[in-house]
């Protein structure tokens, strides 16, 4: 198998020059979430863009996917879909909602609710610098 390299060449002078417009673009994005999602965590914004990358993805995988427990996963999709944490007076952010695995009834996958779509849409156009975060 032959090595591919992963990482762009720091030479490259295309690179070089959309790094500042990638690099505002982004931090509008992350900006452009907590707006609509305040105190929403950089593990929980991980994890929504995971879910919108492969809707449908079995929690235990998306653990794996992301290299977080499935603790934290677990408390972070709850945080993510519309009823929050168990116990917490706090409610979820609305934008994941849980599925039944076909395969495994004890089984759940997560995907993205209308809300999630449409933060999903904004960060989009956000990354792209036709929206800004505000």
């Amino acid at each position: 198998m032959q090595n591919v390299a992963l990482i762009p060449s720091p030479s490259s002078e295309i690179d070089r020059a959309s790094r500042p417009r990638t690099s505002i673009n982004m931090v509008a994005a992350i900006k452009a979430a907590q707006v609509r999602a305040p105190g929403m965590t950089l593990t929980q914004l991980v994890i929504f863009l995971t879910v919108a990358a492969e809707e449908g993805i079995r929690l235990n995988d998306l653990g794996a996917r992301i290299n977080e427990s499935q603790a934290t996963v677990s408390r972070s999709v709850s945080a993510l879909t519309e009823t929050g944490l168990r116990g917490s007076q706090k409610q979820g952010y609305g934008l994941l909602v849980l599925l039944r695995d076909r395969d495994d009834g004890r089984g759940r996958r997560a995907a993205l609710s209308e809300a999630g779509h449409r933060l999903l849409v904004w960060i989009e156009a956000t990354l792209q610098g036709r929206w800004s975060a505000g």
